[in-house]
Formats: structure tokens, C-alpha cells, sequence
């Protein structure tokens, strides 16, 4: 398994100590910390380690290579 950066891993920890700790709380800010280019690069790139499967839309890694 592709160990995620420190950022990153940070970010998990927080997310899952906080929901643990706090059953009512609510996520409002979790898709700007989704979308930041680390986060995605890294899904990416265990996804691919992992031979991930085409997702609901079909979209596969030969096909997203292929169009960058």
C-alpha cells in the first residue's frame, strides 16, 4: 500500500477523530479538502496501484489516460 503524505494523512486523522468524537456534527467544508489536487493525485494513484475498477460512469484508467 502507497503510504499518503503527512498533509494528507493529517487531514484523515482529523476528519476521523472528529466524527468519532462528535456524532452531530456535520461536514460543511469537506468537499474543498476532497478537491485539492494532493487529495486527488493520491486517490489516484492507490487507486491505480489497487487495478481500481471503472467507477458508475464507466470511465476507465485506460480511458482517462488516453484524454490526460
Amino acid at each position: 500500500m502507497i503510504k499518503a503524505s503527512v498533509n494528507l494523512q493529517d487531514l484523515r486523522r482529523k476528519i476521523y477523530l472528529k466524527s468519532k468524537s462528535d456524532k452531530t456534527w456535520r461536514f460543511w467544508g469537506l468537499y474543498a479538502h476532497i478537491c485539492k489536487m494532493e487529495t486527488l493525485k493520491e486517490a489516484y494513484v492507490e487507486t491505480r496501484h489497487n487495478n481500481g475498477a471503472p467507477g458508475i460512469d464507466g470511465v476507465t484508467f485506460d480511458s482517462i489516460e488516453k484524454t490526460g
